[in-house]
């Protein structure tokens, strides 16, 4: 029998063939196993039905996060002031202390604070897997956790073979034998969570010799992976020249996207590279301002743009909270130049709206799946989230007056009072449905447990790491006139 659910009489949230939102009142959406089938008013509900009230809520299309570690979040609390320095020599490098039961909890954890504040897709540049084996628990977390999204699976960085109080040894810089093997096993036994989970790749190591990329890529696309996405941030060569010189760019007839993240210190050349070749790029305006990137580049023209969250360790999940960091750098970058030359800003470039689709339809049209996500339209995937407001002042006040802006602006996680994923609620009334793993519920309070304790293991193996070395190393790879 059909699983059929009927959300009723909201206030809904729909794009047009335009991208431009509209807010449309009473009205229903019907859903039929996972896929949306109906949107109009006054729906009579299907034999069987779950009918879910509506009245009052706002009905959103749900968050698609296009850059995120999600196993990093042990690291909370820790290098919450760190610099970038800090961070690529120390927190990033913790992936040498975690197990793969480390791994699992870190990566479910992401997922579920993700969708606890509205995300329902997230593009996963997992760069914390030193083995098949935390890859695979990896895997098995995202998969666990309900969400939709794409693991994009990489080495570490630095890929260290030995950290401790004397030393701090990385492994040869090239792509190892048994890191594609196994790329090429999981896509081939992909996808997983009964199709919510795709498999990508991740990829930094542009500085290698063009046979090493070019076998990497060869074997990746395949075994059928269809996303590779990359880091452009302020250090290392530059990847769209060496994606163009080496003829990795996807063609209008390939069937592969790539995403790259950041691209902060890109010059003209990069970006008449992304805009030929038509590569998006993902944007995290607060992780870009804490590790000294400078401005983010989400609203520049002739880009193709979408927002991500990045480091959770540094910053919050909510890809909202992301936009409207976004709008405030915007605007404060704009009043800056015009400050320079003695005038005043008189009116803004970006709207509420623009950021707001950003984190939907443009972020879908990014990783290759407008077809399926970012709006909600019949025929596309339930992927919802449902604000209620009646939580907090701050939203509740807005929510009526402009129900997107009031999302933007002043949306908080304790405002999602549903999210759907696939048709199927992964929170409902404010709380966040336990998972079943192994016929056991997992809930919100065993992770926080299994959290707590993995965190006190990890931080006890990072006192035998010596960061002063692991600074230097970084350093000299990094800006040798620093070293």
């Amino acid at each position: 029998m059909p699983q059929s659910i009927l959300l009723q009489n909201g206030l809904a949230i729909q794009h047009d063939e335009h991208d431009s939102v509209r807010v449309v009142e009473n009205t229903d959406i019907l859903i039929v196993d996972g896929i949306v089938k109906q949107i109009g008013k006054s729906i009579k509900p299907p034999p069987h039905a779950e009918v879910v009230d509506c009245t009052d809520k706002i009905i959103s299309p749900g968050f698609i996060n296009t850059h995120h570690h999600l196993w990093q979040t042990q690291l909370k609390g820790y290098g919450t002031d760190n610099c970038w320095l800090e961070y690529f020599s120390d927190d990033l490098l913790q992936a040498f202390n975690y197990t793969p039961q480390d791994i699992y909890w870190g990566q479910l954890a992401g997922c579920l604070e993700a969708i606890d504040a509205g995300t329902t897709f997230v593009l996963d540049h997992c760069h914390g897997c030193k083995s098949p084996e935390h890859a695979e628990s990896a895997m098995s977390a995202f998969s666990d956790s309900g969400i939709r999204g794409v693991f994009a699976y990489g080495e570490t960085f630095l890929n260290l073979r030995k950290w401790d109080t004397e030393s701090c040894v990385p492994n040869a810089m090239f792509i190892s034998e048994p890191f594609i093997k196994h790329v090429e096993d999981l896509a081939q036994r992909g996808p997983f969570g009964n199709g919510r989970v795709n498999v990508g790749v991740s990829f930094d190591g542009y500085h290698m010799p063009q046979q090493e990329l070019e076998k990497l890529f060869r074997r990746a696309l395949n075994a059928g992976i269809k996303l590779i996405t990359s880091h452009s941030g302020n250090f290392g060569s530059s990847v769209p020249k060496a994606l163009e010189k080496y003829s990795l760019l996807p063609t209008p007839e390939d069937d592969y996207t790539i995403i790259i993240s950041h691209g902060n210190y890109m010059d003209d050349e990069d970006f008449s590279i992304l805009k030929k070749h038509r590569v998006p790029l993902a944007c995290t305006p607060a992780t870009e301002a804490q590790g000294s990137m400078g401005w983010h580049l989400l609203f520049e023209p002739g880009l193709t743009t979408s927002l991500g969250a990045d480091c959770h360790c540094l910053t919050s999940s909510s890809l909202m909270q992301a936009a409207r960091t976004a709008l405030l750098f915007s605007r404060l970058q704009k009043t800056l130049k015009y400050k320079e030359k003695g005038q005043k800003v008189d009116k803004f470039d970006q709207t509420s709206h623009d950021v707001f689709n950003k984190a939907t339809i443009e972020a879908a049209r990014a990783v290759g799946m407008e077809s399926e996500i970012g709006s909600i339209g019949v025929g596309k995937r339930a992927d919802i989230v449902i604000f209620s407001r009646d939580q907090s002042l701050a939203f509740g006040a807005s929510a009526r007056e402009e129900p997107v802006a009031a999302i933007v602006t002043y949306s908080e996680a304790r405002d999602v009072d549903a999210v759907l994923v696939n048709g199927c609620f992964r929170k409902r009334d404010g709380k966040m449905v336990p998972i079943i793993k192994d016929g056991q519920d997992i809930g919100l309070g065993l992770v926080l447990k299994e959290l707590d304790q993995s965190q006190k293991d990890i931080r006890l193996r990072r006192e035998s790491c010596n960061t002063s070395i692991s600074r230097g190393l970084v350093c000299s790879i990094v800006h040798p006139e620093q070293a």
